[in-house]
């Protein structure tokens, strides 16, 4: 297989950006319009379980529809690789990618076994490898104002959640999808370990039976997960999927420190309350189309720190939400490596 970028992306200079997907499905739809509409992308590839998705991809944004990834990545020959898998999808597209040596963008959670994780990233780490995790709070400018805000103070507990609807398919299947908590809340979770540093112990309780168990569901209603970090910081996290609140999901996570109180809404807005009263930034930009753009910065040699989650840090997020499950099992205090 040649080189991907044929040696240019090393060398920093430009040029028009061969990139492919695996994983072709709903997830992967705002990336491949992204990505459609940048001067410098081309789209060869597209490569799905399901050869008719693949193909309607091919069709409506150019370049080869594959259901192989090691065929896909040997004969598409892009530069750089979108996983946008479902959960239980995980694993063999990123040994392809390893294996071809092949800088690869990869959508949360990034699997659902912590082991075959950690051990892809001491790969991905050996071989020195450009990848991105798709945390796309870590891009939103809202979110660096809260990174700051909270460096200069003295944040004692911390309230997350995400309530919302129940989508349907895998997504109610625990071993597919890993429940809320790891498919979904796995946002939240991000944040928090973003914010205040390794977790050291998880203790979680959830309810199930408000929705009917008729369908196969088998995942929680609903959860709530007791993080205590290193730093001291306590968190608590919660997870609701049995709302009739259709999209439109309240999400976010609250800081309270010793002088202020600070709000961020899912995507949305920060608040800032101190003595002297409240402050409230809205988001501007588009951090999904942020992310790539990083990426793709990372994988030309330009600007490596334009990935704000590579996989190592996908996999810590992916550490404290399966610790959230076994506590959710054993119904007691889980702890973590630190």
């Amino acid at each position: 297989m040649p080189e991907p970028g044929k040696g240019t992306a090393r060398e920093g200079t430009w040029f028009r950006m061969r990139l492919g997907f695996i994983g072709v499905g709903r997830r992967a739809t705002p990336h491949i319009r992204n990505a459609h509409g940048m001067p410098d992308v081309e789209l060869v590839g597209f490569c799905d379980l399901l050869q008719e998705a693949a193909d309607a991809r091919a069709a409506e944004f150019g370049g080869r529809a594959f259901t192989d990834a090691r065929r896909f990545l040997d004969e598409a020959r892009p530069d750089a690789v979108l996983v946008t898998v479902p959960p239980f999808g995980h694993g063999e597209p990123e040994e392809a990618c390893l294996e071809a040596g092949m800088p690869f963008l990869v959508e949360k959670p990034v699997h659902l076994d912590i082991d075959r994780a950690r051990d892809i990233a001491r790969r991905v780490e050996a071989a020195g490898l450009v990848t991105s995790v798709g945390y796309q709070e870590r891009y939103l400018d809202i979110v660096e104002r809260l990174e700051q805000e909270v460096a200069a103070r003295r944040p004692g507990l911390a309230f997350g959640y995400w309530m919302g609807g129940s989508p349907r398919g895998w997504w109610i299947l625990k071993e597919k999808s890993g429940g809320q908590a790891v498919e979904q809340t796995t946002h939240v979770f991000d944040l928090a370990r973003h914010l205040f540093g390794p977790a050291r112990t998880v203790f979680a309780s959830g309810i199930s039976g408000i929705l009917p168990r008729d369908d196969g569901r088998n995942i929680e209603d609903a959860s709530a997960a007791t993080v205590t970090f290193a730093s001291g910081v306590v968190a608590v996290i919660a997870s609701a999927c049995y709302l009739g609140v259709g999209q439109n999901v309240p999400a976010g996570l609250d800081v309270f420190c010793r002088d202020a109180n600070l709000r961020y809404q899912r995507r949305a807005s920060l608040t800032l309350t101190t003595a002297a009263g409240s402050v409230t930034w809205r988001t501007r930009g588009d951090s999904e189309k942020a992310m790539l753009e990083g990426f793709l910065a990372a994988v030309r040699g330009k600007d490596p720190s334009a990935v704000r989650c590579p996989y190592a840090q996908g996999v810590e997020a992916l550490e404290l939400s399966l610790a959230t499950n076994r506590a959710l099992a054993a119904g007691g205090v889980v702890e973590l490596p630190l």
